[in-house]
């Protein structure tokens, strides 16, 4: 008899934690407690320090498609904080935009089409 999956939409954070390993050791490789948040905050901080291998766009800001897909995937699952601002549930939609943002994250970073520049 076949086996029927279940998706899973509260598994979104799986797709969270494999944009945070792959982009580790580009943004933050001396943090040990890396995650897309502090990432996020230090490409804000030193944008200047990242490069792609998309061409740059005309105002020479070469993260920021990674970082919005990166942006997107970290605030898009609302119920993994606390806080008194209510939560929305991963629907299975949110969930599989998110495998696809992750994906496509991954590849960027252990590919080298994101690097760190000196």
């Amino acid at each position: 008899m076949a086996r029927v999956r279940s998706p899973d939409p509260v598994r979104y954070c799986e797709a969270i934690k494999a944009a945070e390993a792959a982009a580790h050791a580009v943004i933050q490789p001396n943090n040990a407690k890396a995650n897309l948040g502090t990432m996020l905050g230090e490409i804000k901080n030193a944008r200047h320090k990242f490069a792609t291998a998309l061409p740059t766009p005309a105002d020479g800001d070469a993260i920021a498609p990674a970082e919005a897909m990166m942006r997107a995937l970290w605030e898009g699952q609302t119920s993994r904080r606390g806080g008194q601002a209510p939560t929305q549930p991963e629907t299975l939609g949110a969930a599989r935009a998110a495998v696809h943002l992750a994906a496509t994250l991954v590849q960027w970073f252990v590919s080298g089409a994101v690097t760190r520049t000196p």
